[in-house]
């Protein structure tokens, strides 16, 4: 019996390797498309300012996420408005004043599919709004997606990111000490 060439042998573990890769892949989890509108004339500025901003870790089941908090009124107002990338495991950390209660998020302006994860003061998830979807371009305000939750806490990830990290309603976070200005 003859040696497989090195072309045999490197095409074996070439399709070995895909076969790992494909077998890890989370089922039916798939990011939207980054949409654009006429209200973001620099979401790469944007991008990269999310993408820069000093981040606080927060451990989840299944890993961990580096949060970028948002505490005053105007930063809440713009979060991840006119962003065309959020990574796996990054995320904004909206930050309100006590107690909970119900927080309402419209998603004017946003470039890329999220999950919302609503956390109480006890830093206890209430809810998981997932993957929910961009805001095409020309979307008229009133078809403009909204979530509701309850808590003093909202979490905005990439679309599947909570599913990946193991984030449902019961989980429990340590978050920082952060207060709302």
């Amino acid at each position: 019996m003859s040696r497989p060439s090195t072309l045999v042998r490197r095409s074996l573990l070439a399709a070995c390797a895909v076969a790992a890769l494909t077998a890890q892949a989370p089922p039916n989890i798939a990011t939207p498309p980054a949409t654009t509108s006429g209200d973001c004339p620099r979401p790469a500025i944007d991008t990269r300012r999310f993408l820069g901003a000093a981040a606080v870790r927060v451990r989840a089941p299944r890993g961990e996420f580096a949060l970028v908090p948002v505490t005053t009124f105007a930063a809440r107002e713009r979060g991840l408005m006119c962003v065309v990338r959020v990574p796996a495991g990054r995320g904004m950390l909206f930050v309100f004043g006590p107690p909970d209660r119900q927080q309402d998020f419209w998603m004017k302006n946003t470039l890329v599919g999220l999950d919302m994860v609503f956390v109480t003061s006890a830093g206890i998830v209430s809810s998981v709004a997932a993957q929910i979807p961009p805001t095409p371009k020309g979307t008229p305000d009133s078809a403009v997606a909204r979530r509701t939750g309850t808590g003093r806490f909202v979490i905005e990830l990439g679309a599947g990111d909570a599913a990946r990290h193991g984030v449902v309603p019961g989980t429990k976070f340590a978050l920082p000490a952060l207060n709302a200005e």
